[in-house]
């Protein structure tokens, strides 16, 4: 088939049966709706072209400049089609995670800024969080930055009404189970309500997110769901928890299973739905259809994959290792409250030490902080005894949630560690004293156009 540009290849995607022999289903067919087959590999291409397919042209005659909240699949997609027109993209983002997708963006053309952010998400009343800035620059600086905001575009979810779910229920008619990882929410929501309009009212759709304290790329935890101006909580029958290690699990049965060569975050619905299913699969009368979203594929997350299971690579787990290590993440008993640190500081003289990036460091932490960057304090602590164990330490991250999973690795390995529950956001928002925090203000990333 012919076609005249690479976004003409977006969507109409695969639906692919997987085998009762590799799912264990006795009364369910399970679909696996293969977005990662897009042309830029995920789910997000359809959103990055639905945001500014509209306004691409006007947005090259007027020199203007594509900024997003992403390091992701959304910033890639975006950086491919906005290349094609010319047009020039600035991804800004709390922290470009998975280290592989930010080196592909930087490929593709993009720059990647990384700054302060509350957490994962965007949080909309934070001066130093990406979405904020972004947006105050749009209003400062008129005509000169085109934002378009996936966390917020209703254009996400309306463009998963209009095709992901349209696909679905041409090719499956009635649909009675829908599983999907949360991020943006956009195609979990776009994709139910269009399912509920085709032919099933009762549909049954079930959110995927991280386990607290954990990270899988491009699904948040319920906490910071929140925080998502798309999320619609009624819009779910329900929510399963998955973490990273057992979705890597889920994936390679997909991999090896079914040759279907996704990411975790596919193993993380792909798990979902075979919890949620295996409870009701025995008391079903009749049979059942369901469908999950495999979202994007595996090359790009290799070396996180490799830090997870290993044993896949031809590796033995490092007894001790950061990654082996087994984390009840309900438990935050290694946390010390806004409201009793202070004290607490004081009768212990800990060494504090601010995880996140430069940048947000030097934009404010805590009086007596030192600054170890996330990657390097990994590398540090992954079986080795870096710090004194006769000292305490206090680990400071944005919102508290990586730090908890640090502090209580530390203390198996003999430390005196806790965590700041709420992070530096928590005790900024309390009204504590920040030290080196300059005014942070559209200008910073006006000088970046």
């Amino acid at each position: 088939m012919k076609y005249e540009h690479i976004t003409d290849l977006i969507g109409n995607t695969p639906l692919l049966e997987i085998s009762p022999e590799v799912h264990g289903l006795k009364n369910i067919d399970l679909y696996a709706k293969l977005e990662m087959m897009n042309p830029f590999g995920s789910v997000k291409d359809r959103i990055a072209w639905a945001m500014i397919q509209d306004d691409i042209e006007e947005i090259k005659d007027k020199g203007q400049t594509i900024f997003e909240n992403s390091s992701g699949n959304t910033a890639k997609a975006l950086q491919a089609i906005a290349g094609t027109y010319g047009v020039k993209t600035k991804l800004v983002t709390a922290l470009a995670k998975v280290e592989t997708v930010k080196d592909i963006v930087m490929l593709l053309g993009a720059e990647i800024e990384e700054i302060m952010g509350g957490s994962e998400c965007f949080d909309p009343n934070d001066p130093n969080d990406p979405q904020y800035l972004i947006a105050k620059m749009v209003k400062d600086e008129p005509g000169k930055v085109y934002f378009p905001s996936q966390f917020t575009n209703p254009k996400n979810p309306d463009v998963h009404y209009r095709t992901t779910g349209k696909e679905i229920a041409d090719d499956l008619g009635q649909v009675d189970y829908f599983f999907g990882g949360l991020g943006t929410s956009g195609s979990t929501l776009g994709v139910a309500k269009r399912l509920r309009d085709e032919g099933n009212p009762d549909l049954v759709t079930v959110g995927v997110f991280a386990t607290k304290n954990d990270f899988l790329p491009g699904v948040r935890s319920l906490e910071q769901m929140w925080e998502s101006g798309l999320f619609e909580k009624d819009n779910y029958s329900d929510f399963i928890h998955v973490d990273s290690g057992e979705s890597v699990d889920a994936m390679m049965q997909l991999v090896r299973k079914a040759g279907i060569l996704c990411g975790p975050t596919s193993g993380a619905s792909y798990l979902g739905a075979l919890r949620y299913l295996r409870q009701i699969d025995g008391q079903l009368k009749e049979r059942k259809t369901a469908v999950f979203i495999v979202c994007d594929r595996i090359e790009w997350y290799v070396d996180y994959i490799r830090q997870r299971r290993p044993q896949l690579f031809g590796r033995t787990p490092k007894a001790g290792s950061l990654q082996s290590f087994s984390f009840d993440h309900n438990n935050d008993a290694v946390a010390i409250s806004i409201e009793g640190v202070q004290s607490w500081i004081e009768e212990h003289a800990p060494l504090v030490i601010d995880v996140r990036g430069n940048l947000a460091y030097k934009m404010g932490t805590l009086p007596g902080a030192i600054n170890i960057p996330l990657e390097l304090f990994e590398t540090m602590i992954d079986g080795a005894d870096p710090f004194p164990k006769d000292r305490s330490l206090l680990l400071l991250c944005p919102v508290g949630e990586k730090t908890t999973r640090y502090a209580a690795y530390l203390r198996s390995r003999g430390y005196q560690a806790y965590s700041l529950a709420g992070g530096v956001l928590g005790w900024r928002n309390a009204g504590r004293p920040l030290t080196k925090t300059p005014e942070v203000s559209s200008s910073k990333l006006s000088a970046l156009v």
